[in-house]
């Protein structure tokens, strides 16, 4: 049976690129340096047609963005990459309030280090940026999603637009925006500078059969006004991924299927696949693969 959804807060946090990124080659303000064609780990990232983007000093690693696009302008790979050591020495709540790290308290009162991170030029379009979390306790609702994990938004609407969300409830969305076997939680409330979110109808974690602790990964879809048109966008998909199952439960690669609305924001090419990598020595990967090209 299903736990509450419709009623419980959020609490996600509104990412508005508080901590600055290091220069990569990305689309932004922090564009930089090309790291073109370097794989870092088990062949993966493909050498040659991989650029890299921006990246931020995390734990004892980094993290970065890349996209893998082939030569004749197949887009093969869009993700964020946990180099090795990242999850060593990572941030908890003692740590950002005696101020050896920064970071900010969200609603419920869980601390998080959020941080926007720009994919380089060679990016699908509309994929803009990735707005990232680290949620060392986890965020609302309790009991649901309060293990340590990381958000992964991938944005198909650039920055500053997704900075005037908003706080709101969608009361009525239209099914064509709906992904397949998704419905919309904590009911429609729109989180500022991000949106509402769409989870899996059958999401394991909202399962009252379920003990709270056993929640490991989820694939959320955002949706949100931000062109302020009056008519709600489908705006980003969302890996949701704890670090008990990067460090625990990843065995190699996991792949699963990303459920498709009927219609789109934007023309472009739109991930159909998402995959969580384990690349032993070059760390993991967070990736968006199987792209399809949609009209509007």
């Amino acid at each position: 049976m299903l736990q509450s959804i419709g009623s419980v807060a959020f609490g996600g946090i509104a990412l508005s690129g508080t901590t600055t990124a290091a220069p990569g080659n990305g689309k932004g303000s922090n564009s930089g340096k090309s790291n073109s064609g370097n794989g870092r780990g088990g062949g993966f990232p493909p050498k040659g047609i991989t650029e890299w983007g921006d990246s931020i000093e995390i734990g004892n690693g980094e993290i970065s963005t890349f996209s893998s696009v082939t030569p004749s302008g197949k887009p093969k790979a869009v993700g964020v990459h946990f180099a090795d050591g990242t999850f060593d020495a990572l941030p908890y709540a003692e740590d950002f309030e005696s101020g050896d790290a920064t970071g900010m308290k969200i609603h419920g009162g869980f601390w998080s280090k959020p941080f926007n991170l720009d994919f380089p030029e060679n990016t699908p379009e509309p994929i803009s940026y990735a707005g990232c979390g680290w949620n060392p306790g986890g965020h609302t609702p309790r009991g649901v999603y309060d293990k340590p994990h990381f958000d992964l938004h991938y944005h198909f609407y650039e920055p500053d637009p997704v900075s005037q969300i908003a706080p709101g409830v969608i009361e009525d969305l239209p099914d064509e925006k709906i992904p397949d076997g998704y419905q919309l939680i904590e009911g429609g409330a729109i989180v500022p500078k991000m949106g509402a979110h769409l989870a899996p109808e059958d999401a394991p974690e909202f399962d009252d059969r379920n003990e709270a602790s056993d929640w490991q990964e989820t694939l959320i879809w955002g949706v949100a006004d931000v062109d302020d048109d009056g008519e709600y966008e489908n705006n980003y998909v969302e890996p949701m991924i704890t670090l008990d199952y990067f460090e625990n439960h990843l065995d190699g690669v996991e792949k699963q299927d990303i459920p498709q609305p009927d219609v789109y924001p934007k023309e472009g090419h739109y991930p159909t696949t998402y995959t969580v990598r384990d690349l032993g020595d070059g760390g993991y990967a967070v990736v968006m693969e199987g792209f399809e090209e949609r009209s509007a």
